[in-house]
């Protein structure tokens, strides 16, 4: 789900990508043109500080979930058991929803939606 909102962003703004652009790459682009960068907001602004602690929060939610779904996701015909609990699992899934929501609420914003 984050690699596809990652791409779609990408594709509104019409920012080429290839089969072998990674992960990180991906949502760095799609962050920058969304300006979900921590470095592009203002700290100086009232807020500023924990918006950009946030953004960085947000990116570390999105690239933790690619990680744990690498190492631990069933996919791809795996069949091993997981560590991760089911109420964990949860959390994963609420908090990259998140992100995407942000991501795309960002575009619709932008967009004028």
């Amino acid at each position: 789900m984050l690699e596809s909102t990652a791409k779609y962003v990408l594709e509104v703004f019409s920012v080429p990508y290839g089969t072998r652009t990674s992960f990180d790459e991906l949502w760095h682009h799609a962050r920058d043109r969304l300006a979900l960068l921590p470095e592009q907001v203002d700290t100086s602004k009232p807020g500023g500080s924990q918006v950009r602690a946030m953004l960085g929060a947000a990116w570390t939610i999105a690239k933790t979930t690619n990680e744990i779904r690498n190492d631990e996701g069933t996919g791809h015909g795996r069949t091993l058991p997981t560590g991760v609990t089911p109420e964990m699992a949860l959390l994963v899934v609420r908090e990259a929803c998140s992100v995407a929501e942000l991501s795309l609420a960002t575009l619709d914003r932008m967009m004028g939606r």
